[in-house]
């Protein structure tokens, strides 16, 4: 199975919980591509049988840059796909940036193989707060367990 995560960050938070993601699935035995929104392409989306898309919370939303990735993803053909969502936040954050993330997957035919997670931060710049780079790795190792025929 080959993995393609996407992730928008700001402040470099959520790239490291991309990438902390991306260790916990390497871990299981999946192949992952790991990209920033704005350097991934049509292939990257196509070549990938699983999406993990992911952003800052901003406004109670994902980024545009994000949404924008996953759009060019979605116009390749979502049809088969599987994956899931993240984001990062401040723990009182009511909702976030993973569940619009979560549902364009869904309309758009991407299964989603386990429910989406947010990692908190503790200022508009971070950092992360403690254990969220472990819980990235366990949510890593969950979706790549999800992802085994």
């Amino acid at each position: 199975m080959k993995a393609l995560i996407v992730y928008d960050t700001k402040t470099g938070m959520t790239e490291k919980i991309a990438l902390a993601i991306s260790a916990g699935m390497k871990e299981v035995g999946t192949s992952v591509v790991v990209k920033k929104a704005d350097d991934a392409t049509e292939d990257d989306f196509k070549g990938a049988e699983a999406w993990i898309v992911g952003a800052p919370t901003h406004i109670g939303s994902a980024t545009g840059e994000a949404k924008k990735a996953l759009k060019l993803g979605i116009a390749t053909g979502a049809s088969g796909k599987k994956g899931t969502t993240f984001d990062t936040r401040f723990a009182s954050s009511g909702k976030g940036g993973a569940e619009k993330l979560r549902k364009m997957m869904e309309e758009a035919g991407v299964q989603i193989v386990v429910p989406p997670e947010w990692f908190v931060v503790t200022g508009t710049k971070g950092p992360l707060a403690e254990g969220e780079e472990a819980k990235a790795t366990t949510f890593g190792r969950k979706i790549a367990g999800a992802l085994r025929p």
